[in-house]
């Protein structure tokens, strides 16, 4: 069995900055914790299931981490991400399985944002 993530980090200069930006953006909530430079937010989200991953390939671009987070609508939460400082970085593209985009929040950081078809048809209802 191959070893869990089990935490992530996003990193920038302003950390009450992003802590805001995610706390608005993904209704995450945050303990913020310090002072000065030992600054620190912990970030629950309310879920307890697992972390996926994957390696991407990125022969013409910058080393970088990304997590992707789950949202019920990707036009709005792109939209919403826009007003907090955030910008788009990848529109909206349907795989077939998924729609995912990305954006960067007000440090640079990138996030992907994943929206599921819906589970169930109007039949199902």
């Amino acid at each position: 069995m191959g070893k869990p993530i089990i935490h992530f980090e996003v990193a920038g200069t302003d950390g009450p900055a992003l802590e805001s930006f995610y706390k608005h953006l993904f209704d995450w909530k945050i303990d913020h914790q310090g002072e000065g430079d030992m600054q620190y937010g912990f970030i629950s989200d309310g879920s307890a299931g697992p972390i996926g991953g994957g390696i991407r390939h990125e022969p013409t671009g910058e080393a970088e981490v990304v997590f992707y987070v789950e949202v019920e609508d990707l036009t709005a939460a792109m939209e919403q991400a826009k007003a907090l400082g955030g910008t788009v970085r990848i529109e909206p593209i349907d795989t077939g399985d998924v729609t995912f985009g990305m954006i960067r929040d007000p440090q640079g950081n990138s996030i992907g944002l994943i929206q599921r078809p819906d589970q169930f048809s109007e039949e199902d209802e």
